[in-house]
């Protein structure tokens, strides 16, 4: 999207409004997820979610709904539990907000999906171990 286009104030003011009242680091993580959408709208071939309309600008409400079932699926999820969490939520509320009925359910069954995703993530990452021979102790015999 162009900077000009009226997506993004849509953008723009849910994000403001998503983060009246909450914490600095809630805030954070919803810049966070803002960010990512951004970057998900300017570079993402948004063909298969738009049709004929790729070519158009993704300037309304309806385009930009149509394009959130692809913003929760890989790489766009962060990595971390908390964050994916938090992304999934917003992506949620800003389907809600636009509106569109079909864009939303598709919204809702992707965003379904993926929070079954990620819950079957490992909620602690083990840290990497250290190979056997080198916790042995040191002999006559390597």
């Amino acid at each position: 999207m162009d900077a000009d286009e009226p997506g993004w104030p849509i953008i723009d003011d849910f994000f403001r409004d998503l983060a009246v009242g909450r914490s600095a680091a809630t805030t954070r993580r919803y810049l966070r997820v803002r960010a990512r959408l951004y970057a998900f709208l300017d570079t993402v071939d948004l063909s298969p979610a738009l049709g004929a309309d790729a070519d158009a600008a993704v300037a309304l409400a309806d385009e930009i709904a149509r394009c959130l079932p692809a913003f929760v699926s890989e790489p766009w999820m962060p990595d971390g539990l908390t964050e994916a969490r938090v992304h999934l939520s917003v992506v949620s509320r800003l389907a809600a907000l636009l509106g569109t009925s079909s864009a939303s359910r598709q919204t809702a069954a992707a965003v379904v999906e993926a929070r079954e995703r990620v819950a079957r993530r490992p909620s602690v990452i083990e840290p990497a171990r250290m190979p056997g021979r080198f916790l042995a102790r040191p002999g006559p015999t390597w």
